[in-house]
């Protein structure tokens, strides 16, 4: 099917005139010739003319395209009626200084004259005015039966809705892949990331916004990479797309408004590794499961733990729930039976994270108390008890905030503490490496997290600046941009992409890419 090209005109000047770019659109109808020929609704434009809502009238006729002649008796019996009001500033105005009534004075002089007299009369005779042509009422009727016939009304932002179809229609048949920005210019998906290596983040990609009140106490990256979960303090759960910072509303719960939601602020999350699941921990205690495609609950834990919630994780082949609280106390939970079969006792401050090894025979554990513990995951031994920095930092020994397996080597963890230095600690207990920030002030990192595929650690500290050091040599590398104003909580990599998304104390969290 072939489009014309005045059909093209017009849809961009609907567009023009919808986003009150009226300069640019009179330029281009005046260059093209073309006019859109347009009202919102003819109806409604009909029924102004009858009531004399004249501003809206004129509102309307302005872009328009209608016959001058036709527009000619328009203007003149507004006139008329201004004069009747006794308005005639701007019956001066619309005589004096619009298109129609030039065209009037130059080709209908006599005519032009006549208005010109009215304006200076102290007294108005109506049936005079109109030239014996009927009542003010029917002279409004007649005038809006004739405009109407000039104009149509079509949908609104046409142009916009027409590439939206072409762009699902297109991801339909597999030409864009989905979930990624789109360059509708260029034609192309926007390049954000190399595919193959890591990369520092540089940029930012997108930003997911909270309202007024609310602002994020967690955030997970999903298995493929499409989403991210967020945990709200008011204990709302919500999916939005990691490249767009768009809800997701291709999830059919929150696209009709649902919403998944714990009864405390949401701390901790985590999801499964089907991808099918999504945990949550809360700051009473508790722990859901839910399913992510329908929004509904799985499995609760009403009695997970006694205080603060602040880790979550799922076991390798996602039949058991890890859980470190506040309490100092790491459980795990059977997602089938909902029942506690194992519990970790021996820290002795609050617990910042807890995971299992790939092969689900260990668990790592780190705390507030300054202590990295590494536990048999079938007896609840504790093997290792490892306190980084204790060399340096003698009896004083900062907290630790996360430990992560470093992908690709499942045997050595990412190992952050309140601390300008971050370590490397194998299964084995024993420090491997360390890293610390020397660009920059950085009294201590904040977050941290290793990208995927284990070549460079992220982390965040407290100016906000982003440090990222090579795992392998332990060297910073020199760009160390700041990601927000507000001081940094956490922060997620994406499982296969160099994009990393963050969240504070603020309604912002920002995502941001190589």
């Amino acid at each position: 099917m072939d489009v014309e090209s005045a059909t093209v005109v017009r849809l961009v000047e609907q567009f023009l005139k919808e986003h009150n770019l009226q300069k640019t659109l009179e330029t281009l109808q005046k260059e093209t010739g073309i006019s859109i020929n347009t009202v919102d609704n003819v109806d409604t434009f009909k029924s102004d003319i009858i009531k004399g809502k004249w501003e809206a009238v004129l509102a309307s006729v302005e872009q328009a395209g209608i016959a001058q002649g036709k527009l000619v008796d328009l203007y003149e019996h507004i006139i008329i009626e201004l004069v009747e009001l006794r308005d005639m500033g701007p019956a001066r105005a619309l005589l004096r200084q619009t298109e129609p009534m030039e065209i009037m004075r130059t080709s209908q002089p006599d005519r032009y004259l006549k208005l010109e007299q009215l304006l200076s009369r102290t007294s108005l005779d109506l049936n005079d005015a109109f030239g014996g042509k009927g009542t003010k009422e029917s002279r409004r009727v007649e005038i809006a039966n004739s405009l109407a016939s000039e104009v149509s009304t079509a949908p609104p932002s046409r142009l916009l809705t027409l590439l939206g179809h072409s762009i699902q229609w297109q991801k339909q048949q597999g030409v864009i892949p989905d979930g990624v920005p789109y360059d509708l210019f260029y034609g192309r998906t926007q390049e954000v990331v190399s595919s193959g290596e890591d990369k520092p983040p540089t940029k930012l990609l997108a930003t997911i916004k909270f309202p007024k009140n609310e602002h994020p106490g967690s955030l997970a990256f999903s298995p493929n990479g499409e989403y991210i979960a967020t945990g709200s303090i008011g204990g709302f759960i919500e999916f939005w797309s990691a490249m767009t910072g768009k809800i997701a509303n291709e999830l059919d719960f929150q696209a009709k408004g649902s919403l998944m939601m714990m009864e405390d602020a949401v701390t901790s999350l985590a999801f499964s590794h089907s991808g099918d699941l999504v945990c949550a921990g809360a700051n009473d205690g508790k722990v859901k499961a839910w399913k992510v495609k329908s929004g509904s609950i799985a499995k609760r834990f009403p009695a997970a733990h006694s205080q603060r919630v602040s880790s979550v994780a799922f076991s390798r082949d996602d039949t058991q729930i890890l859980s470190g609280s506040a309490d100092g106390i790491i459980r795990i939970h059977g997602l089938k039976s909902g029942n506690m079969l194992r519990e970790f006792r021996g820290h002795t401050a609050a617990i910042t994270s807890a995971v299992f090894t790939e092969d689900m025979s260990r668990v790592v554990s780190t705390s507030d108390d300054g202590s990295l513990r590494i536990w048999e995951s079938g007896s609840a031994e504790c093997l290792y008890t490892v306190l980084p920095g204790s060399d340096k930092l003698g009896l004083s020994m900062p907290g630790i905030l996360k430990a992560q397996a470093i992908p690709g080597r499942p045997t050595e963890f990412i190992v952050c503490t309140k601390s300008p230095t971050i370590y490397v600690v194998g299964i084995d207990g024993q420090v491997k490496r360390s890293f610390a920030a020397k660009q920059g002030p950085c009294n201590e990192f904040l977050a941290a997290a290793v990208m995927p595929r284990g070549k460079l650690v992220l982390a965040v500290s407290d100016t906000s600046a982003l440090h990222c050091f090579d795992i392998e040599t332990g060297l910073p590398l020199d760009n160390t941009p700041k990601i927000a104003d507000a001081e940094i909580f956490g922060m997620a990599c994406h499982p296969s992409l160099s994009i990393v998304a963050f969240f504070s104390n603020d309604r912002h969290v920002p995502i941001w890419a190589s």
